[in-house]
């Protein structure tokens, strides 16, 4: 894709002259890394009212609850909840497009259940002892944002904000060894109590996303989004959270429908964005993702980067992007090699554990 440098470059030009949200002081990576990961979640549920598909898969990885638990919990969601009785048992596993469901374990192969490394530390006590606890959390999290969240609006944030760093952190230990995270320490001799697993949030990052959901609404570019989703109506969702294309490959995104066709975005928190692999990444993984939808579930028409810290969203129509950055190709013979690139990983891909 010879374009895309021209690309990268731009979305560095679209920040230049304006303030950044910076965190108060010096913090490490970790801190870093958490408010993109709860951010990611507080604008997801801007979106849809959908399960914290890898909240809940992270639970069940490290041990601390079982996969019926998970898929109950998920067949809680307003998404879910009026999925038929056989469907609700495996609700973890099914993802509403703009024209159906998909079901990600049988579709893309998907294998959420296996245990991290050295999980059995988190697990020395049963389901039994730690889902009465979780069930709570959880129906105080859904009841949270159902008063507090409504679609496309700032809400009650500091709030909002400590829920979604709670459930950035269950999500990291899907795909992440938890040893890692202080946190999980509460875990590793008793079931902590939910009042315990909320005051744990990190202050400083709480304040920050509180600063990110702000630039967010006084940039405009929550409104930019209300316009790409087609100006829906108050309490209708606006699109698509955490759409899925492949194995592992739907964090950080959201999918807005609007008249004509959805809008997939990227979106990030990154303070350098001058880096240009780094926004190369961004760009192919949008053009890769509306790619991998074969079945056009998604309609994605328009692909977008929103840059959290400066409150800028940058959108191009999909068709436009591809041309510009293939310098000339064809696009139908780019994506036919790109998916058949895909189809061989898969199958060389060694197997996942049971």
């Amino acid at each position: 894709m010879p374009g895309t440098g021209e690309v990268a470059q731009r979305l560095a030009m679209e920040t230049r002259g304006r303030p950044a949200v910076r965190p108060a002081g010096r913090v490490g990576r970790r801190h870093w890394a958490q408010v993109d990961r709860a951010f990611a979640v507080r604008t997801a549920t801007l979106v849809q009212a959908a399960p914290p598909y890898s909240a809940l898969y992270g639970l069940v990885r490290i041990g601390v609850a079982g996969r019926d638990w998970a898929h109950r919990q998920a067949g809680r969601y307003p998404t879910h909840i009026r999925l038929g009785a056989a469907e609700r048992q495996r609700a973890l596993d099914l993802r509403p497009t703009f024209t159906g469901w998909t079901d990600i374990a049988a579709e893309h192969g998907v294998n959420a259940y296996v245990a991290a490394d050295g999980s059995a530390q988190y697990a020395r006590f049963s389901y039994s002892a730690a889902e009465p606890v979780l069930d709570d959390l959880f129906d105080r999290i859904r009841a949270y944002f159902a008063t507090h969240a409504p679609f496309g609006q700032v809400g009650a944030e500091k709030g909002l904000a400590r829920l979604c760093w709670l459930l950035a952190m269950f999500a990291y230990v899907f795909r992440n060894d938890p040893i890692d995270q202080p946190f999980f320490g509460l875990f590793r001799e008793r079931v902590p109590t939910v009042e315990e697993l909320h005051g744990a949030a990190d202050e400083a990052v709480v304040t920050e996303l509180v600063e990110l959901v702000r630039c967010l609404h006084t940039s405009g570019g929550l409104e930019e989004m209300r316009r790409l989703a087609g100006h829906p109506p108050p309490g209708r969702p606006w699109g698509i959270a955490w759409p899925m294309f492949g194995a592992h490959w739907d964090d950080n995104d959201i999918l807005v429908g609007g008249p004509d066709g959805a809008t997939l975005i990227d979106v990030t928190s990154v303070l350098k964005v001058n880096d240009a692999r780094r926004s190369r990444r961004w760009i192919w993984r949008l053009v890769g993702s509306a790619w991998l939808d074969t079945a056009d579930a998604y309609r994605i028409r328009n692909v977008a980067v929103y840059l959290a810290r400066y409150g800028v969203l940058t959108a191009w129509p999909l068709a436009d992007l591809v041309e510009e950055l293939l310098g000339g190709e064809d696009p139908e013979r780019a994506r036919r090699e790109f998916l058949d690139l895909v189809a061989r990983l898969r199958d060389t891909a060694p197997a996942a554990s049971p």
